[in-house]
This record gives C-alpha cells, structure tokens and sequence, in this order.
C-alpha cells in the first residue's frame, strides 16, 4: 500500500495533513495553558475534553479526505500523525527545558 503511493504527488496532501494535526493539537494546549500559567487547577473533565475535541478533528479529517480525494488518505494520514505527534514533541521538550531548571 505505501509502495503504491507517489509521495512527490502527494505534497498537498501532507501539507494539509500536517496543518490539520497542529489544529487537532490546540484543544489539548489550550486546556494545558490556564495550568501552566498557574490561573487554574488541573481539571480531569477540561483534559478529557480537549482529548475528545482533539481525536474529533483528527477524524472529521480522515473523513473529509477519504470522501473527497480516497487516493490521498495514506499521505494525509502520514502528515496528519506527523503534524500532531510534532506539536506533542515540541511542546514536551519545552516544558521540560522550562521547568526543569
């Protein structure tokens, strides 16, 4: 299935894939960042939301993709992952410069 597929063809769909990722990512930052700033406690119902809201976009994506361009889904599936896992990695090793000194 991946030998099948012309990544140099498949830019834009990467492209979007990864845009969508980020997106998917700030539902979980934004119910992470009252907690950071210490405004607010750690709150189990606003992380189970923002997981929820998270896995919504991620998958109202795939959807989208898959109904309109079915050729795509691999490469946006691999930007999508690449794109959400990015900002998780990102923001991790942030917060462990910042807080661990």
């Amino acid at each position: 299935m991946l030998s099948d597929v012309s990544w140099s063809d498949s830019i834009p769909h990467i492209v979007v894939g990864v845009l969508v990722g980020l997106g998917a990512f700030v539902p979980s930052a934004a119910a992470l960042w009252p907690v950071l700033k210490g405004t607010n406690r750690v709150s189990m119902v606003a992380g189970l939301l923002a997981i929820g809201a998270s896995f919504a976009v991620l998958l109202v994506g795939v959807f989208a993709v898959h109904l309109l361009d079915g050729d795509g889904l691999v490469p946006f599936a691999v930007g999508e992952m690449g794109g959400f896992v990015g900002a998780l990695v990102v923001i991790s090793t942030v917060l462990m410069v910042k807080l661990g000194r």
